[in-house]
């Protein structure tokens, strides 16, 4: 039992005494949506020379149908968390099945590349309405008990989805057409939608008369489509005038959105939940975080082909580690989560993931395949230890009305800290070569390979160095928090 921002405390059993529905039930109806909808984003880019062909377009048109799944993700889960508080969270979950499910028959069925992108577009709304309410689903009919151990196997499949997308989606391709990259995924849709509308319980509605921030959305629709184009720019070594302007508006969007949510009484997002110090120190932890992990597994494969001159199979072969470690460890740390609190091993994990990043700076031209797995592992199993407990932690000190909003907060956090992840990776591997990676790539100029070591290093470096930051920012937000109970 933990105190909310509001002084008051949150029980998350409340919704289970006015229900028969089994937890475990929940959970299994709640999961595939968790799963699919982070390894459909990553399922599809493995084929995009071959869409590139079977189009007549370019790459730059095709990549689309992962960038536009995408920003439809990121743009709408705090709306889909602020519909779900207001009109409840079973109800927008189950259409987000159905809307997630209706994409993805659309987009195995599209015989235009245009159609294909807006059935990813659709897809991608549905994503965000699964990903806005899962945690709030089961933190909500699971008992605080038990609640470690249940978000540790959602954090699991968030991590195992990401990460074993682009895997699977190499062999579909090598077997069958692009098609089967979509039509793989409705059996189990169809299961889940069945399961969802029978177990998840019906919560109440909040208000379903308060309006719409339109004006805030605004501001949040332009704000983060411009940051993700300047960072993907940015990572590719582009940097003009043009550039310049939309990062500019970009920035005066952002302050603009903060101003007018200080304002607002029912802002698109309520800044209030970022008030205690763990949901604060918790948030940051989350960027960070899947900033290091996901440029980790943009920047190793480099490292991997370019340096050691292995295989892309086997360096496929060898990122699975990281996905695997990840789903023995998510469970495990949510049960310790329980038994020991949740600040203690959110700390164990974010040292592992130091110790993780370091080591992996260290490699060098001669290192072994075996240092690189074991590296690997470790990276693995921070993530592992380290995700759950901090999403108890945040969701432990927020309201249980504000579920609906910091669920979908959380999400547009991971989404965000992988987006920038991947923009710094490709910044710092571009950063030491000249030309770019993938030129370097093609030509293995033997010049060239001291600095691309050199970006290599200094990337997991800095990585290392921003976590010890977040690890000496939860040790004082705790300090802090620790003062105000005594105090009271």
């Amino acid at each position: 039992m933990n105190k909310t921002e509001d002084g008051g405390t949150f029980h998350s059993n409340q919704s289970i005494e006015g229900t028969s529905a089994v937890p475990v039930l929940i959970l299994l109806s709640v999961l595939p949506g968790t799963f699919l909808s982070h390894f459909s984003a990553g399922l599809v880019n493995i084929a995009l020379p071959n869409l590139s062909l079977y189009f007549e377009a370019s790459v730059g048109a095709v990549q689309w149908i992962v960038t536009g799944y995408l920003l439809m993700v990121m743009l709408f889960l705090p709306i889909m968390g602020n519909l779900s508080d207001k009109y409840g969270k079973k109800r927008i979950h189950n259409l987000g099945y159905l809307i997630f499910g209706a994409g993805i028959i659309f987009s195995a069925l599209s015989f235009s590349l245009w159609i294909l992108i807006a059935s990813r577009l659709l897809q991608g709304i549905g994503a965000a309405m699964l990903q806005a309410t899962n945690m709030a689903i089961i933190t909500e009919n699971y008992p605080e008990e038990k609640r470690g151990k249940a978000l540790g196997i959602i954090s699991t499949a968030v991590g195992v989805g990401a990460m074993l997308g682009p895997s699977a989606g190499g062999l579909i391709i090598n077997y069958f057409s692009w098609h089967m990259l979509f039509w793989i995924q409705v059996p189990m849709i169809v299961v889940s939608v069945v399961m969802a509308m029978k177990f998840i319980p019906s919560d109440k509605k909040e208000n379903p008369a308060s309006s719409m921030d339109y004006v805030g959305a605004a501001l949040f629709g332009i704000t983060v489509p411009s940051v993700i184009f300047v960072l993907n720019e940015i990572g590719e070594g582009q940097l003009n005038s043009n550039l310049m302007i939309i990062a500019v508006i970009a920035v005066l969007c952002f302050i603009l959105f903060i101003r007018w949510t200080k304002k607002k009484e029912d802002p698109f997002i309520n800044m209030n939940i970022f008030s205690p110090p763990m949901v604060k120190a918790g948030s940051f932890i989350i960027v960070v975080s899947y900033m290091a992990t996901f440029a980790t597994m943009v920047v190793v494969p480099f490292y991997l082909q370019g340096i050691l001159g292995v295989s892309p199979s086997v360096s496929g072969f060898l990122l699975m580690t990281y996905p695997l470690l990840l789903a023995v460890f998510g469970p495990i740390s949510g049960t310790l989560s329980d038994k020991f609190g949740s600040y203690l091993v959110v700390l164990v994990g974010l040292l592992f993931m130091v110790g993780s990043l370091i080591c992996l700076s260290l490699l060098t031209e001669g290192s072994s395949l075996t240092s690189v797995a074991v590296y690997l592992c470790f990276l693995g199993i921070s993530m592992g230890v380290l995700t759950s407990p901090n999403y108890n932690l945040i969701m432990g000190y927020v309201s249980i009305r504000y579920l609906g909003i910091i669920t979908s907060t959380i999400a547009l956090l991971r989404n965000l800290g992988m987006a920038i992840g991947t923009a710094v990776g490709v910044t710092f591997m571009n950063g030491f070569v000249d030309g770019s990676m993938t030129e370097w790539m093609m030509t293995g100029e033997e010049r060239e390979i001291d600095h691309v070591m050199t970006g290599f290093t200094s990337f997991f470096w800095f990585m290392a160095v921003l976590t010890v930051i977040m690890i000496l920012y939860l040790v004082f937000k705790n300090k802090q928090l620790q003062k105000t109970e005594k105090e009271v």
